[in-house]
């Protein structure tokens, strides 16, 4: 064997001990790590630049990892940004962030979720049931269904507005909105989104700070369903002037005073006993009694303490209330609409009595309402077809054996009823509106009679019209131009128009009343008050009111022949007008005696059945006779004495 032969094996494991050193060098990566370099003692070229190239690659791999540390830095300072931004969002905008597993049908809620139900501020992870088992019974299925609509595919996002009770048993108002995340395929993965208590917006009362009328839903819906169910009852009271407190001073004062005094009624009321405010400052509050003494116990503290003044700018405000109570009848079945309807019309009830009035729902006030009910639809009927009659009365001159005048009286056509009388629908038509209308139709009708041949004929060219005004019409600005358009649409004088107003309908607003009337007159349209003498009669609007004539009412005529006290009244009343230099219309006149004693005062004009009664204008012309001229007595009339 050669020399060479014999050295080539030692050459050979010399260079595989130089690689193998390198290779142990190389392992420290296989850890991780990278910041070493490999050394070498071999001579050879080839093993000292394969040192050098793995300390290239080295370097290069410790500055990509350097380049990625930086990047990762960069990402995780910016996710931490986006995180605190995201956060500093979610808790100034009041909202908590939920996630659902649709896999695992679990939810992972946040810790501002937790706190809005009044829970540890701790993640959460728990069935999706748990959470819909908290919403409104109400609310759940209309939550499900924009849950499920979205996972369908059928809605853009979750967007839904629920009640939910918390830990303490109070209902809150939620805003949940939602995304659903989707692979590649469509599939559904997850879906999350936020949840806002907007309970503050939803339920509260703006002006005053108190739960609202949604609140006061739940409180209804709550008790009524509760088992066993409580004794119950809904108060509402209203308060009549509270425009008083804003007359005069700002806005700010005003709002201050009426949340004080609404703090006040607060603490007169049990603890337990939430106060609710419900639109045209009305409140309202869910008591569990159902027994009279005991709800007078409840309120009385706090009607006396509406009874008081409120002082405001160093001046005192009294305000006018009514109330309206609604007792739920233990052993019948009820509703929330129908307890609140309950209320309402108690309330209702109280508003048309005295100032300070409690009145609680009866059947009887059940039967007014179905009877205003028909009188609406009656009314409106009669709009829709044209089914407003023109009934005419005349006013007798008996020293002349004339007609002065003609009242227009309204006759609804009603397809059951037949021909209604005012007394069955003025009231309702006055109080919803309808008045206003019903009016124009029986002017349109009315003021025909003044140019028809046949009442020309019998009755002259200078008899009147009287037309009655509501008191909703009397304040209507734009009422004096609505007749004067009338009178020259028909083609007929101003001057042989009439209204007639009652005391009632000019003592609501005196000033403003006497403003319009006199301005009828200035444009030759007579007036007269209608029914002095009923109820409260103020002999001030005799003298201050621009009146032509003044209408006796027929309860000072009626039994005037046998109450002697009735004839001094009477007696003095047409007097008084003559003097003022009135003109003066008796009423209700039916019977030839109170004729003869009523003409023997002076009085010419007489309206009543002993005449006529109200009747069409073609049954008028055919069937009423003129009476002759009634000569008065030469000796005065005895008047009767106690």
């Amino acid at each position: 064997m050669s020399a060479s032969s014999e050295q080539e094996p030692q050459w050979r494991d010399v260079l595989v001990a130089q690689i193998d050193a390198i290779g142990n060098q190389l392992c420290q990566a296989v850890d991780g790590t990278f910041d070493f370099y490999v050394h070498t003692d071999s001579d050879e070229i080839a093993i000292q630049k394969l040192a050098q190239l793995n300390n290239f690659t080295l370097d290069a791999v410790r500055r990509t990892i350097g380049e990625l540390e930086q990047t990762r830095r960069e990402l995780e300072m910016r996710v931490e940004e986006r995180t605190q931004r995201l956060n500093l969002i979610l808790s100034a905008t009041n909202d908590g962030v939920w996630e659902w597993e649709i896999d695992s049908g679990y939810v992972t809620l946040s810790p501002r979720w937790a706190r809005m139900l009044g829970q540890d501020a701790v993640e959460i992870r728990q069935p999706l049931e748990s959470w819909l088992a908290l919403i409104h019974p109400s609310d759940r299925s209309a939550v499900e269904r924009a849950f499920y609509r979205h996972l369908d595919g059928l809605s853009d996002a979750v967007d839904i507005e629920y009640r939910l009770r918390n830990s303490r048993g109070a209902w809150r108002m939620m805003l949940c909105r939602g995304l659903c995340q989707r692979d590649d395929q469509g599939r559904a993965l997850r879906m999350a989104g936020t949840l806002s208590d907007t309970t503050e917006q939803r339920l509260t009362d703006p002006l005053t700070g108190l739960p609202n009328g949604a609140y006061l839903e739940l409180l209804m819906q709550e008790r009524l369903h509760a088992l066993p169910r409580p004794p119950l009852s809904l108060v509402k009271f209203q308060l009549l002037n509270v425009a008083q407190l804003f007359d005069g001073v700002s806005v700010e004062h005003a709002i201050a005073a009426l949340r004080d005094l609404v703090q006040r009624l607060r603490r007169r009321l049990p603890a337990r006993v939430a106060l609710t405010a419900l639109p045209e400052h009305t409140f309202a509050m869910v008591l569990e009694l159902d027994a009279v003494a005991e709800l007078d116990r409840v309120l009385e503290p706090v009607e006396a303490l509406l009874a008081e003044p409120v002082e405001i700018e160093s001046r005192l405000v009294w305000l006018s209330h009514v109330s309206g109570v609604a007792i739920v009848d233990l052993h019948e079945a009820a509703s929330a609409d129908e307890w609140r309807r309950q209320a309402r019309l108690a309330l209702a009830s109280a508003r048309q009595s005295d100032v300070g009035t409690r009145c609680y729902y009866s059947e009887s006030l059940r039967q007014w309402e179905q009877h205003q009910g028909r009188a609406e639809q009656m009314i409106r009927g009669a709009l829709a077809n044209r089914g407003v009659r023109c009934f005419l009365q005349p006013i007798v001159d008996i020293v002349a054996g004339t007609a002065r005048g003609f009242e227009a009286l309204m006759r609804l056509e009603d397809p059951v009823e037949g021909l209604v009388n005012p007394g069955a629908f003025v009231e309702v038509a006055e109080r919803t509106g309808l008045i206003a209308p019903l009016w124009e139709m029986l002017m349109d009708q009315a003021l025909p009679v003044l140019k028809d041949p046949g009442m020309r004929e019998r009755f002259g060219e200078t008899f009147l019209i009287s037309i009655n005004l509501s008191p909703r019409q009397l304040m209507d600005p734009g009422l004096l131009e609505l007749m004067l358009a009338a009178c020259a649409r028909h083609g007929v004088a101003q001057s042989r128009l009439q209204v007639e107003v009652t005391e009632s309908a000019v003592l609501s607003d005196p000033v403003r009343a006497s403003r319009m009337l006199e301005r009828m007159r200035e444009a030759g349209i007579q007036v007269a008050m209608d029914d002095f003498g009923s109820g409260y009669s103020s002999l001030a609007q005799l003298t201050s009111l621009p009146l032509d004539t003044v209408k006796i009412d027929r309860s000072l005529v009626f039994d005037v022949n046998t109450l002697p006290r009735k004839q001094h009244v009477l007696a003095a009343v047409v007097a008084l007008c003559q003097r003022l230099e009135h003109g003066v219309v008796v009423e209700g006149v039916e019977d030839w005696e109170t004729v003869t004693l009523l003409r023997q005062w002076g009085v010419r004009d007489i309206q009543g059945f002993f005449y006529a009664r109200p009747m069409p204008m073609a049954q008028l012309i055919k069937q009423f006779e003129l009476p002759l001229p009634l000569v008065p007595s030469d000796d005065p009339p005895a008047v009767a004495t106690r």
